[in-house]
């Protein structure tokens, strides 16, 4: 009787107080209620905790290894075209030369590619963290990946080692974890500090690329029982393994998330009533999703364009066309991969003070003007005579782009993730990784293909980074027509607002006036990319149809966030 008073008592205090007088005129009881009443709804955490501080380790840890495995494969490829001595050839074999497709990189292109389907088949998975729950799914995923990315590192030589390379790296790229454990941290963190947790767990994933630049650089080689000496490369998978060690001890200490537990309870409920469950996997696909959803698939799509090109190929690049060892590849990308980290861990403190869109646009600028430094120097490469200077200037711009990029990257995970209900959080994810990771599928195959029919002088790879600035400035203007300012924001206020309720259109010619902006800057990539691609005495045709393809995916991409401005605004 006396709580129900005392209620009634704050109500008829705070309510005509919040809106006429500021919060520190309230008297001290009627501030620890209403502290109270926030806490409840937005959650059991308002600050950092002990737990939430495991949380964000065992996050890291997993997220490392991610990364640890996705520099790999670049590493590994650094090996084409070096001229190794008699015995590295018999006890240290590149991967092109492991499987005897050393004077056909596009079948490698081709194979990555294949391996790619395994990220977008993955949504069929992420359906179950939305089903079962966020803990148990992470060990399996956790484990699974390690795994069958160890085994990698394992395979047998030629052509059915070349099989079952490919097999291991579909199913690797299937369990892809690094998603999950970002979902559990979005539902954990603080309203506050939700971004920059998430940047520093993504920032886990260079320290991961890291140190497995360090092994690459070393040279390190693993001998196995029997005298089975693994290469280089080999050994940066098997290492992997090391994973098992920490991740199996902490998940025992895991919780599963509030939010999953409260929806759980919200779906029992409904099933005791005989009513649909909310969950399923064509429920992020509904109307009422899609400016979430497209926002997160184009966003996802265009920057994994430009990052899974860059990340995977800046190793055939180095030495290819900036005639780099395969030692000095190892210590070349030590300076990117702390770039890498850097943006990560900038990028949620900045989106945290600056806001989401501001911090987007701030470093789509910064990347495309680290993206023309890292690729133009190479047209002036005399020869097979390494330029020190040339190749100071190409890290220089390579460190610049990826540290804006990977900050993009954060922002392209994190806007849409706050924007989907806790329901489908996961399965919405699943759906946007297997859009977004498509680019894994696509860029591969044109990067090889693209590069190596380019001909001419050898300078092709740089050609290539060259016509990025058509996806960027997709992604930009994107953000820009459908990206809301989740900054501070509760989720369940951002899904509130952003997705069941219509966004006013402002008047018709500023409505339209992105458009023209648009046009105007994909038609002067067009252009350029057409002269650029031509400097290297390369065939016409070819980088006519290069070009061509990346105008045609890049607009197509635009027209599709174009229909979902309007059908959010109807």
């Amino acid at each position: 009787m006396d709580e129900n008073m005392d209620d009634n008592i704050i109500k008829e205090e705070v309510k005509p107080k919040i809106a006429d007088e500021p919060s520190k005129k309230l008297s001290k009881e009627a501030r620890k209620k209403l502290r109270e009443k926030k806490r409840a709804q937005t959650g059991p955490s308002t600050k950092m905790t002990l737990y939430l501080w495991f949380v964000l380790i065992f996050a890291g840890v997993v997220t490392f290894f991610d990364g640890w495995c996705t520099l790999a494969i670049t590493l590994a490829m650094g090996d084409v075209g070096i001229q190794a001595n008699l015995i590295e050839q018999l006890t240290n074999r590149g991967l092109f030369d492991y499987f005897g497709i050393s004077n056909n990189p596009v079948m490698m292109g081709i194979i990555l590619s294949i391996a790619g389907s395994g990220v977008v088949m993955a949504v069929s998975f992420k359906y179950f963290v939305d089903k079962y729950g966020r803990r148990p799914l992470t060990l399996i995923t956790a484990v699974c990946f390690i795994s069958f990315s160890a085994l990698t590192g394992l395979t047998p030589p030629g052509d059915t080692g070349l099989i079952i390379f490919l097999i291991l790296r579909i199913l690797a790229n299937y369990f892809l974890s690094a998603d999950i454990v970002t979902i559990i941290i979005a539902e954990e963190a603080p309203d506050h500090l939700r971004g920059r947790l998430i940047g520093v767990v993504l920032a886990t994933n260079t320290v991961g690329g890291f140190i497995c630049g360090i092994i690459q650089m070393v040279g390190v080689t693993i001998e196995l029982p029997g005298g089975y000496i693994l290469s280089t490369w080999q050994s940066l998978f098997f290492l992997s393994s090391l994973g098992f060690i920490f991740i199996i001890p902490m998940f025992f200490f895991l919780k599963e998330t509030w939010r999953f537990d409260g929806m759980k309870k919200y779906e029992q409920w409904r099933k005791k009533r005989g009513l649909a469950s909310k969950t399923g996997w064509a429920v992020p696909l509904r109307r009422q999703y899609a400016r979430a959803m497209i926002l997160g698939c184009i966003m996802g799509f265009l920057i994994n364009l430009i990052y899974f090109a860059q990340v995977t190929f800046f190793g055939i690049y180095f030495v290819k066309e900036l005639n780099m060892t395969s030692k000095f590849l190892g210590l070349a990308s030590l300076p990117l991969m702390l770039s890498a980290g850097i943006g990560y861990y900038i990028a949620g403190p900045l989106m945290d003070r600056w806001g989401r869109i501001p911090t987007i646009h701030r470093f789509g600028c910064t990347t495309l003007v680290g993206g023309l430094i890292f690729s133009w120097p190479t047209v002036f490469v005399v020869g097979g005579i390494p330029n020190p200077l040339l190749m100071a200037l190409v890290i220089g711009g390579g460190m610049m782009g990826i540290l804006s990029l990977t900050v993009l990257m954060t922002a392209a995970v994190l806007v849409p993730l706050e924007m989907l209900p806790t329901h489908i959080r996961s399965t919405a994810m699943g759906w946007m990784g297997a859009i977004a990771r498509g680019a894994m599928i696509v860029s591969p195959f044109l990067m090889m293909f693209g590069s190596e029919t380019l001909g001419g002088l050898g300078l092709t790879y740089q050609a290539m980074f060259a016509l990025m600035g058509m996806p960027l400035t997709t992604l930009l203007f994107s953000a820009y027509l459908l990206a809301p300012e989740s900054k501070g924001r509760v989720l369940e206020e951002i899904v509130m607002t952003e997705i069941y309720t219509k966004q006013k259109r402002v008047d018709k010619k500023e409505y339209r006036r992105p458009y023209y902006y648009f046009a105007m800057g994909i038609t002067s990539f067009f252009f350029t990319g057409l002269i650029y691609g031509n400097t290297g005495d390369g065939i016409f045709k070819s980088v006519i149809l290069i070009v061509s393809i990346y105008s045609i995916v890049c607009l197509a991409c635009f027209l599709i966030v174009v229909w979902a401005r309007n059908v959010i605004s109807e």
